[in-house]
């Protein structure tokens, strides 16, 4: 699954524009992640500096 979700992130990224500068894919899990909805799922991020620490 995580390969099939890796996979559709780079997808998507291309198509928003983002990745020849490249995107970051982020994975929240548990609560204290602030995750409320117990699932599987990626956030893509991108089209921006992406410096550490991240905000």
């Amino acid at each position: 699954v995580l390969d099939e979700i890796a996979v559709a992130a780079e997808e998507v990224a291309k198509a928003e524009g983002v990745a020849a500068n490249g995107f970051r894919l982020v994975f929240n899990t548990g609560p204290g992640a602030g995750q409320t909805v117990f699932h599987v799922h990626g956030h893509l991020l991108g089209g921006r500096g992406l410096e550490w620490p991240p905000g």
